[in-house]
């Protein structure tokens, strides 16, 4: 990551892309220092809109639309510890990978969110993290789309094709599902959430396992919402975009 600057402030590691910034303050990464600053144009989108335990804290600075993400545990470990996990080295954290992992994808020119800053708080053994990226101006996840109305077989064999090009890079989401898929006002495609993604795998398991999680993610969404416009025949036209071999 040539173009990574790394500034320290006290247990505070900051990195930024220096080509968008020419410096990135700590205070971005604090939602009420964002709020106060009218210049900053703060938005907070709420959990209940996007996935997300805090929801997204959307901003502007030097010119960039950006989104900050806080980094909270998952499943069952998450009922005792919120946010915190085990320092093992900067470039073991959660952040730090998924930083390096969209500037991977940036240079394999993957239909991904651009990376901008990233924030790891450490305290004694355990940290905290923050995550900035490039916003995607109107979009919407997946599951927001289909609870509204329903997509045309063009959409979903769009999407496939999409997932596609992800599979053809060697890249392995490991969390496909209908919140992490973003389709733009121009029906284009996006992917984000790359927690825990890893780039240059070899053709094997992982399509298949990712195919049928984001499978998995529509039918549990489809069962809970009798509103939610879904079906068999969807899915055969995301199959058909994503093509034949590797399924």
């Amino acid at each position: 990551m040539d173009s990574v600057e790394l500034e320290h402030y006290g247990n505070d590691i900051v990195a930024y892309d220096k080509t968008l910034f020419p410096e990135f303050p700590n205070d971005l990464f604090n939602p009420e220092f964002l709020s106060s600053e009218p210049l900053l144009q703060y938005r907070h989108l709420l959990p209940t809109r996007v996935k997300g335990r805090g929801g997204l804290h959307l901003f502007t600075y030097h010119d960039q639309s950006l989104v900050l993400r806080h980094y909270y545990r998952g499943g069952a470990v998450s009922k005792f510890v919120k946010d915190a996990y085990l320092w093992c080295g900067l470039y073991k954290t959660r952040a730090m990978g998924e930083l390096q992992t969209l500037f991977a994808l940036q240079r394999l020119d993957l239909p991904a969110p651009a990376p901008a800053a990233a924030r790891i708080r450490r305290t004694g053994l355990m940290y905290r993290a923050d995550l900035v990226t490039r916003f995607i101006p109107k979009a919407q996840p997946l599951s927001m789309k289909l609870s509204e109305h329903p997509l045309s077989a063009d959409t979903w064999r769009r999407i496939g094709a999409v997932i596609r090009q992800f599979h053809d890079k060697g890249c392995n989401h490991a969390d496909l599902n209908a919140h992490n898929i973003l389709l733009d006002e121009k029906k284009m495609v996006y992917l984000i959430d790359f927690d825990k993604a890893v780039i240059g795998r070899s053709a094997g398991a992982f399509q298949k396992t990712n195919i049928a999680r984001l499978q998995r993610s529509l039918l549990k969404l489809s069962n809970s919402d009798s509103a939610f416009h879904y079906s068999d025949r969807d899915f055969n036209s995301l199959m058909e975009g994503y093509g034949p071999g590797q399924c």
